[in-house]
This record gives C-alpha cells, sequence and structure tokens, in this order.
C-alpha cells in the first residue's frame, strides 16, 4: 500500500501563500485571469499556477469559461465572502434585538455561532438580565455543540454532514444531563428541526436552563443561534410559550437586518415552529 506523501510544513505555507496570492488577484477592477496572465502578474510559473487554478476550480473557488479560458470567482468564494461579511455584521446588527429579548423576558439573552473548526459554539455577545441572580456568560466561550440549547439548535440545522461528523466523535458529559448517546441525540435534533426551538436543563451549567433559536441562511441552514438562558429557580413551564414567541421575534429581526449580506434576491428563513 503506498503511504500518502506528507508536506514539509515550509511546503505547505509555501502552497497556501501561492494560493492565496493567486485568489487575491480577482479584484473588482479585473475579475478575470487566464492561466498565463495570473503566472506573469503573480511572477509563478505557469505550471504551478494552472495547478493551482485547476484544484480551485475544483472546490468551486474558481470557474473556467469553456469559450474563452479565462477563470474568475466561483461561487464556493461567493458564499464564503457572504458568510464572512454576515459574521462581521451579525453581531452588531443583532444587539438591539438581544436589548429588546433581555428586557422582555427578565432573563440573558445570548447570540452565539458555530466556530471555526465547526464543533463548538461559541458566544458572540450577550445582554444579561437585571436579576441579582443571573446567568453570566462571557462573549467568546466555547461550548460544544451536543450540549446546551443555543448549542444543540445549531447543530440540528447544520448540513447532515457536519451533523454526522459532531456525532461520529465522543461526546463529551459537560453536564449532569448533557446527551452523551449519538443515536438519541440524532432523534432529539429531528425533534428540533420539528418544532423549530430548543431547551435545555443543566446541559452545560448545574442550575441553569436555557431555550434557543436557530438563525438561517437562505438554505435554511444555521449561521448562528438566539437564545435565553436563567437559573432553573427561575424557570416556570407557563412562561415558556411566552419565551419562545420573544424569541422568534428577535429572530426575526436579525434575519430581516442581515438580509442586505446575503445575495439580493434570496429571503433568509426564520424557524417557523410552533409551541408545544
Amino acid at each position: 500500500m503506498t503511504k500518502p506523501v506528507e508536506l514539509h510544513p515550509r511546503s505547505t505555507l509555501q502552497v497556501l501563500e501561492r494560493t492565496l496570492a493567486i485568489l487575491a488577484l480577482f479584484t473588482r477592477e479585473r475579475h478575470e485571469w487566464t492561466t498565463t496572465e495570473a503566472s506573469r502578474e503573480s511572477g509563478l510559473p505557469i505550471p504551478t499556477v494552472h495547478r493551482i487554478m485547476a484544484t480551485l476550480s475544483q472546490h468551486g473557488f474558481l470557474i473556467r469559461d469553456p469559450v474563452t479560458k479565462r477563470f474568475r470567482l466561483g461561487w464556493a468564494a461567493v458564499d464564503l465572502g457572504e458568510r464572512a461579511r454576515a459574521a462581521v455584521d451579525l453581531r452588531r446588527l443583532a444587539m438591539p434585538a438581544l436589548a429588546r429579548l433581555a428586557s422582555a423576558t427578565g432573563e440573558t439573552a445570548l447570540l452565539s455561532t458555530v466556530n471555526d473548526r465547526r464543533d463548538c459554539a461559541v458566544c458572540l455577545e450577550r445582554v444579561e438580565s437585571s436579576m441579582a441572580l443571573r446567568l453570566s456568560i462571557e462573549p467568546g466561550r466555547e461550548v460544544p455543540l451536543h450540549a446546551g440549547a443555543s448549542q444543540k439548535v445549531i447543530l440540528a440545522f447544520l448540513p447532515s454532514d457536519e451533523q454526522d461528523a459532531v456525532l461520529g466523535r465522543p461526546l463529551e458529559k459537560v453536564c449532569r444531563a448533557t446527551i452523551t448517546d449519538p443515536e438519541f441525540l440524532r432523534e432529539h435534533l429531528e425533534g428540533i428541526r420539528d418544532r423549530g426551538w430548543a431547551i435545555s436543563f443543566e446541559e452545560n451549567n448545574l442550575g441553569v436552563w436555557g431555550v434557543a433559536l436557530p438563525i438561517l441562511d437562505p438554505r435554511g441552514q444555521s449561521v448562528a443561534s438566539i437564545g435565553l438562558a436563567g437559573p432553573t429557580a427561575r424557570f416556570h413551564r407557563h412562561e415558556l410559550a411566552t419565551s419562545v414567541r420573544e424569541l422568534r421575534l428577535a429572530a426575526l429581526e436579525v434575519s430581516s437586518a442581515l438580509r442586505p449580506a446575503w445575495t439580493p434576491a434570496a429571503r433568509p428563513a426564520a424557524a417557523e415552529g410552533g409551541f408545544e
């Protein structure tokens, strides 16, 4: 059996730098290049540029016109740019909704998104409860995607291959009620998708409950979650419907604010599952 070729870290870095140099050529002023033109502009050999452009094309970051043979940015690059712009805007655009949510419910309002490794949710922003007894979460805190309402609702609306990757790894028992059985978690996620929101009790903190809804992109996939969290001593079942309703209004507000960050013709979705 042939062993895979292992690249030296320096060689890997060089390939990455050259790839980024090629991508940087595509600007608003000049959005199409031939292999020869890109080689001349970047100072890289034509065979090297050809290999890089071919690989970028295979992954959708470049498209080659079959007639002119010129390359331009592909949909993968467009999608990456939209996600980056949405991530930059998300925190700022969500703050008014978070403030109103915390005021309306009296609990801590949270905005979370998936991290770069796609294995945890990271708290982007929070507006704390005005109550003396309250949950305090610092922005930047990471929690595994299977533990807690804000995390599970992101996981439930991720593409199936990303869900499978999370469920295929050992599920850490973060707290007393963390779900660690992958098959039970898979069924649990289906229930979240059906109703459009997630709830948790002591899944990542003792004495803490949470409820959350997803912020969905035009494809119906989660880019973030907006949630409420507070001490279990202050949880009342009859108030859950009100919390879900307030969360739905906040999610719609954030999705509407993010709309310009997505394709103009696309309408971002917000979870519409009913309260049970």
